[in-house]
């Protein structure tokens, strides 16, 4: 009995060793199978956002960019983990951070351009997790952001064919480079309809507040500004445009339901395209944190028109330069083209880089204002 077990007990050791032999020579073989096992029902994704999904402005256009990808690729709703209204600094971040990575996400979605930095240094430091940030390109991160000046061009170029004047108007947030950059959309756009239009900028200097928006519509209108564009997020500035018989352009979402006798259309950010792209990555393997996403077309889409004000022929023809900007007939930053301190920005038949647009520090002609 004794020896029988021995015998049992040699049988289990062998056995023992074995099973460790074989998992130290395929310990590289059960990570690769892990990651192979990554697919679009159980990839982990949070977000970090810098106020709450349903704000009816950007927050809730980046969110419902997000869960529309995630749709279309088959990604349950329960694999977002979402942390709201984290500000923008070092500790806010770090512990969002933090708190996504001990849910096991495989990718971080960071919604605000004033992530950046933090994420930057936080991302390099965890290979297991790929961090995708709107904004400019920065080290260890896939960077995302949509040419939100094509949308904007569309929405100058309407408020131009309809105002009675030449002169427009502008409520912006905080002066951000994509900011700038649909203020100058919008200019460009309007200049395109009318050679002598001109817009006037007022700044909120906040990303989301009522009370100040709705004085910068104000502003606008008690100058006999009937038509303007807007960089924000609040339904401040489309009501109290209606309250005052004036018109404007909706920002990040449709916005004509907040203001039905007032929102033209809207310029709507659309990232569900490069989500898809960069969670796509994340499920292959194939990730790359070099990688950066600038989009137009579709992505830097505006809404249906309010037939109740728009006529059809100002349909007809933003439609044709929304075909004419695809197409590459029309390049919203061509030369010549200049700053509106008389500094040549494009010389003639060039056409300006990239990396200028989108990180733009001027401000073009025909906008009266500065930043």
């Amino acid at each position: 009995m004794k020896k029988k077990l021995i015998s049992i007990l040699l049988v289990v050791a062998m056995a023992a060793m074995l099973l460790t032999g074989c998992s130290g020579n395929s310990g590289n073989q059960t990570k690769d199978t892990a990651k192979a096992k990554l697919d679009y029902s159980n990839i982990k994704i949070g977000e970090i956002t810098s106020l709450v999904v349903n704000d009816g402005g950007w927050c809730q256009a980046t969110h419902q960019s997000l869960l529309a990808a995630m749709k279309e690729l088959g990604i349950p709703e329960e694999n977002l983990k979402v942390i709201e209204n984290v500000a923008e600094d070092q500790v806010s971040v770090t512990n969002a951070y933090n708190a996504l990575a001990s849910e096991g996400v495989n990718l971080i979605v960071g919604a605000s351009a004033g992530y950046a930095t933090f994420l930057s240094e936080l991302a390099g430091k965890n290979s297991n997790i790929i961090v995708a940030q709107q904004g400019d390109q920065v080290p260890n991160l896939i960077g995302y952001q949509i040419r939100n000046y094509e949308g904007m061009f569309l929405a100058g170029y309407a408020c131009a064919l309809m105002s009675p004047t030449d002169t427009l108007g502008f409520a912006a947030s905080m002066s951000e480079a994509s900011v700038r950059g649909a203020i100058n959309g919008y200019a460009l756009g309007a200049k395109y309809a009318n050679p002598n239009a001109k817009v006037k900028l007022v700044w909120a200097n906040s990303w989301y507040d009522v009370d100040i928006e709705t004085q910068s519509a104000k502003t606008l209108i008690n100058q006999g500004i009937k038509y303007m564009g807007m960089e924000a997020s609040s339904p401040a500035i489309p009501q109290t445009c209606q309250e005052n018989g004036a018109y404007c352009i909706g920002y990040n979402v449709d916005m004509k339901d907040l203001a039905p006798k007032a929102v033209l259309f809207s310029y709507m950010w659309n990232f569900a395209p490069i989500y898809k792209d960069i969670i796509t990555s994340v499920v292959e393997g194939k990730a790359d944190t070099s990688k950066y996403y600038y989009e137009g077309g579709e992505c830097a889409n505006i809404s249906a028109f309010n037939e109740a004000i728009v006529p059809k022929d100002v349909q007809d023809k933003v439609l044709q330069v929304k075909a004419d900007l695809a197409s590459g007939k029309i390049k919203v930053f061509g030369g010549e083209l200049k700053d509106n301190k008389g500094n040549i920005l494009v010389p003639a038949g060039q056409t300006m880089s990239d990396d200028k647009i989108n990180t733009q520090q001027f401000l073009v002609e025909n906008v009266i204002g500065s930043f």
